[in-house]
């Protein structure tokens, strides 16, 4: 079995929530979800596989992640060094969610492991072997996780691109996305050359996918926020290299629980990423992984296969289908139903109270504004009432009450409503 997990090479983060990055990164209209708008990853070879099944059938999950497979040399193994399309373990799991009504992206590469454009320099090589995953899986996904020394092998990277040209124009429904470690303040050089080396070929990448985790900046970090301004960020620098990118070219993808840095995702955090995707259309939410999506009390070598956090069983699994219009939904960070804290229950939210049309703000003066609530994400431009007043958000905010952030601060009084 192998350990499966990501650690994004990073220095500090910088929580961008200021306009100075955010508003960089319009907010387009949300756009409609599709079957692999929530696909979170799955490690395929870590004895925890189990999870995938009852989070189909349970929970109601319609596409995932599998990960991974590894170049060697010009040929494809999975992580327990099994080749594609003649795995006894692997392939029969496939197989079964598939037939459970789950679809399938393929991905390889990993922390530990890399794509075949970067173990094979051979160009007829690379492509069919890739066109060897799309046969033996009957997919129409594939997703390229590059990471380490991996994402500054620009001769690896234009064998990538060069390859997805081609199999594109062979296989007219391919998507494929690549996955890159990210800083809250967007992706390093190294990645931003990613996307510069697509379009020298001439493609472009359906998802740039990015891992929010493991920013090495202390265990407060709030990864949530820290996901939402990575985001903002990304799609600016993705922009900068070709303007026809939006956040349907975007995915985020946390990961759950325990960090390897030892921050923590929590279920907060999911709520806060998936509102923001709900928002702005995001292309896919995914997370590391179904496998983990569990409680234990464990330790650090525990982290492939549970999330060291109080939760239920498959709670960020439900948190993120809502994105996909699932009914799972989190509460206080541990249990499923009704989200509390701003809060949310049934889709009703309250923090001030809604009656006829009209909101009551925080001190009783009623507004025409809806109040303004804790758990909500808000973004420049976005008005609320609070305590007999209107407001008008500057820049991305959640948690921060008006009338307490200043002069400065995120929240703009409009005046009395």
């Amino acid at each position: 079995m192998r350990l499966a997990k990501w650690a994004a090479s990073a220095s500090a983060l910088t929580l961008a929530t200021t306009g100075a990055v955010l508003a960089l990164a319009p907010a387009g209209n949300a756009a409609a979800t599709s079957t692999y708008s929530v696909a979170p990853y799955v490690d395929m070879s870590n004895g925890q596989e189990g999870m995938l099944d009852t989070a189909i059938t349970g929970h109601g999950l319609k596409a995932y992640t599998a990960a991974f497979v590894l170049g060697s040399g010009c040929n494809q193994i999975w992580g327990d060094t099994l080749p594609i399309g003649a795995d006894s373990f692997t392939d029969p799991l496939i197989a079964k969610a598939k037939s459970e009504g789950a679809s399938v992206i393929i991905s390889s590469g990993g922390a530990s492991g890399l794509p075949l454009a970067w173990t094979c320099s051979t160009q007829s090589s690379i492509e069919s072997g890739y066109q060897a995953l799309i046969n033996d899986y009957g997919v129409t996904r594939l997703d390229f996780d590059i990471e380490g020394a991996a994402i500054a092998d620009t001769a690896a990277t234009a064998r990538q691109m060069q390859a997805m040209k081609d199999l594109k124009a062979s296989n007219p429904n391919l998507q494929f996305s690549v996955t890159l470690p990210v800083l809250a303040s967007g992706l390093t050089s190294d990645g931003v050359n990613i996307l510069k080396a697509a379009k020298t070929a001439g493609v472009k990448i359906d998802v740039v996918n990015i891992m929010t985790m493991d920013y090495y900046s202390g265990t407060g970090t709030e990864m949530g926020q820290g996901s939402v301004a990575a985001a903002g960020a990304t799609l600016s620098q993705m922009q900068s290299v070709d303007s026809s990118y939006s956040y349907a070219n975007l995915g985020i993808t946390p990961m759950i629980g325990k960090n390897d840095d030892g921050s923590t995702f929590t279920l907060a955090d999911a709520q806060t990423v998936e509102s923001f995707a709900a928002q702005h259309g995001i292309a896919r939410l995914a997370f590391w992984s179904v496998n983990r999506d569990q409680p234990c009390s464990g330790s650090a070598n525990s982290l492939p296969t549970c999330s060291e956090i109080s939760q239920n069983s498959l709670a960020f699994t439900d948190a993120f289908l809502q994105y996909a219009g699932g009914s799972g939904g989190t509460t206080g960070g541990t249990t499923g139903g009704s989200t509390t804290g701003g809060s949310t229950t049934g889709g009703t939210t309250t923090g001030g109270s809604t009656t006829g049309g009209s909101t009551t703000g925080g001190s009783g003066s009623t507004c025409t504004t809806a109040s303004w609530s804790s758990s909500q994400v808000y973004t420049g431009g976005d008005k609320v009432s609070w305590n007999g007043h209107n407001w008008s958000a500057k820049w991305w905010t959640q948690g921060e009450e008006p009338g307490t952030t200043g002069e400065w601060g995120v929240w703009q009084d409009l005046g009395a409503c």
